[in-house]
Parts: structure tokens; sequence; C-alpha cells
């Protein structure tokens, strides 16, 4: 039993010494979503999208209004109006509120797709950036800080790659 313990310790430090030696792992940590937060792109996106979402909400508003008050006439009219020719006039309010309630989605799907766009953008930078620096840093291997639990402080580049998308991309235009 000594001379099998004996032999297995020297395999392993035979094959322990005949490894080719491996290369160092060196590691850096991006913070995607204070990125995504605090760059120059970013709010510029979302300061135009709530400019948009304002004049959007504007807009519904006065076709809500405007609907509103349509049918408080027809309430008014029933009284004075045939059957038939009421009725008409029903089915022509409900076809323009169903068409106001379409054009509502429409805008809605384009603004969701243009800000997804953006963001899109925003993100493919971020990846360029942070491959840059982790070439010029050496570095093997660079992971989101939302999948670590610990990391030195050290092996944080958030801030470098935050700095270079503020330089390289000031704003993001929403194409509407």
């Amino acid at each position: 039993m000594k001379q099998f313990l004996l032999s297995l310790l020297a395999v392993l430090a035979i094959s322990v010494f005949a490894l080719p030696a491996q290369a160092e792992t060196k590691i850096g940590i991006v913070n995607i979503q204070k990125i995504m937060n605090d760059s120059t792109a970013a709010k510029s996106v979302r300061d135009q999208l709530q400019n948009k979402q304002k004049s959007f909400q504007a807009e519904l508003n006065a076709k809500e209004k405007e609907l509103l008050k349509e049918d408080q006439e027809l309430v008014k009219q029933r009284a004075n109006m045939d059957k038939a020719a009421f009725e008409a006039k029903v089915n022509a309010f409900r076809e323009k509120a169903a068409k106001a309630q379409g054009d509502i989605r429409t805008k809605k799907a384009s603004l969701d797709q243009v800000f997804s766009a953006a963001l899109e953008q925003i993100q493919t930078a971020v990846i360029d950036i942070t491959s840059e620096v982790a070439r010029e840093k050496q570095l093997t291997l660079v992971i989101s800080s939302a999948q670590v639990l610990y990391g030195d402080p050290s092996l944080d580049i958030t801030d470098e790659v935050l700095s270079r998308l503020n330089k390289k991309l000031g704003s993001v235009p929403l194409k509407f």
C-alpha cells in the first residue's frame, strides 16, 4: 500500500512538472447597468423618449376629448333622430374610435421599436469599447458585474468604458 501511494505521488509530481505552463487568466468586470444609466447617450435616449411620449400623450388627450364630445353629441341627437340614422351615426363613431385606438397602438409600437434600436446601438458601442479596453489591458475575460458575487474592485473597468462611450457616442438621435 505504501509503495502504491509513493508511486501515485511520483506519477502526480511528474505529470505536474510535465504539463505546459498555462497562460494566466486576466479578468475584467463591467457594470452594464451603470453604463446604461449614466452614459450621456442613454440619458439622451431617455430624454428624447420622454419628450415624444409627452407629445403622444397630448395628442391622445386631444383625440380622447374629441371623441368624448362627439359621443355626448350623439346622446343629445338620439331623441331627435330616427333609429336607422342614429344607428348609422353610432357605427361611424365606433369605427372612428376603433381607428383612433389602432393609431395609438401603431404609434406605441413604433416608439418601442425606435427605443429598442437606440439601446441596441448603445450596447453595440459598449461591447466594442469593452473589447478595446480588454485588448489594451491584456484581459482574457471580461464579465458583467451582474454575474459576479464578489470581485476585487481593481478588476472593474466600468468607469473607463463609460468614459470612452461618452466620448464616442454623446447622443443617439431617435428616428421616429
